[in-house]
């Protein structure tokens, strides 16, 4: 008797970032680690963080949407003004994906936020945690056009904990959810727990900036300012490809680097004693799976980190600071005051799904 070959899917992050890239990391590897044939597909920095952690992973260039970030904290008219040229790339999407699935005899897709990377010939699964998106304005249409997409799957995995202590708060729990929503734990790359009581550690702080340009780079002459001012140790991560210029750095005890590896990166967050960052959702699933509360400088304009930053303060998870307002002095004198998320990854409800779609 011939055994069965191998499912095959296709995971594809959106390029909105890293961080839907970095939470695919552990689907992948439980994928390949059960048997399945993984093809990733992504662009911009998500292809290259991709490519450095997946070396030996097909991986095609699938154009992004290429959402970018106003100087302004006008987020939502933004979207709204690039929408047609957005709405376009969904639509070309469609077309390129319909290709990959023929051309790779694909299985199953698997797609992080990107709307058109599903297809008629496979099983087709969306990954987000905004089943209820924050916006500024037209928060009802917005979602009703979320909503609109993500239906047309067969399921939807919200990478959270149904429990009533959770990571992404109104985002990702609403009144009521259908069968083919699917909370599959919160997704971590990182793999260690972190000794809360140890002190002995490597680094005073260490900077974690990611998210598009141009708040990315704003963002990092800030933290330059600030750390200027205080003579710790610090680590700036620059949230940019390895092969990118450098920044310049005037300071003998601040060390910038662009990218670190997962495994490395794990190591060094977990040899400081602070952590600044933006709360973006997948930055906040890493940390509270070392039990690290940071604190988090919501993106201007950006409405979910505003929300998320807002929720976990009030749980006294994170210390939160606007952009505007930062002062590092201020933010360490509140840090003492927190508590530790206390939310982890639930493996074993992944492992079980993907088995279940493995032999479906």
């Amino acid at each position: 008797m011939l055994s069965k070959s191998p499912k095959r899917i296709l995971v594809a992050p959106l390029d909105w970032g890293i961080g839907h890239a970095t939470r695919c990391v552990p689907i992948i590897q439980e994928l390949v680690r059960q048997g399945a044939e993984v093809i990733l597909a992504a662009d911009g920095r998500p292809y290259d963080f991709l490519k450095k952690e997946f070396p030996e992973l097909v991986l095609i260039r699938l154009i992004g949407y290429g959402i970018t970030y106003p100087k302004h904290e006008l987020l939502g008219l933004h979207l709204i003004l690039k929408s047609l040229g957005i709405l376009k790339k969904i639509k070309n999407e469609k077309i390129l994906i319909e290709k990959i699935v023929l051309e790779y005899a694909i299985d199953i897709i698997i797609s992080d936020n990107r709307f058109a990377c599903r297809s008629d010939k496979t099983l087709n699964i969306y990954i987000t945690h905004q089943l209820n998106i924050k916006a500024p304005f037209a928060e009802n249409l917005i979602n009703r056009i979320h909503k609109n997409y993500y239906e047309k799957f067969d399921e939807i995995w919200v990478p959270d904990t149904e429990k009533e202590m959770n990571l992404s708060g109104e985002l990702g729990h609403v009144a009521s959810t259908k069968k083919r929503h699917r909370y599959i734990g919160p997704l971590t790359r990182f793999t260690k727990a972190n000794d809360i009581n140890s002190r002995d550690r490597k680094w005073w702080l260490i900077v974690l900036l990611s998210g598009p340009e141009p708040q990315r780079s704003i963002f990092e002459k800030i933290i330059l300012t600030e750390v200027a001012k205080h003579t710790g140790e610090v680590l700036l991560l620059r949230g940019i490809p390895a092969g990118e210029q450098a920044v310049a750095n005037p300071f003998p005890h601040v060390t910038v680097l662009n990218h670190l590896a997962t495994e490395k990166l794990e190591e060094e967050i977990l040899n400081s004693h602070f952590v600044v960052c933006r709360p973006g959702y997948s930055t906040l699933c890493d940390l509270a799976a070392l039990n690290i509360s940071p604190i988090v400088v919501p993106t201007p304009g950006q409405t979910e980190q505003q929300y998320l930053a807002t929720y976990h303060a009030k749980q006294n998870n994170v210390v939160t600071i606007s952009q505007k307002k930062f002062n590092l002095r201020d933010a360490i004198n509140k840090y003492h005051q927190l508590k530790f998320f206390g939310i982890y990854p639930e493996p074993q409800v992944l492992g079980q799904r993907i088995r279940e779609i493995l032999r479906g």
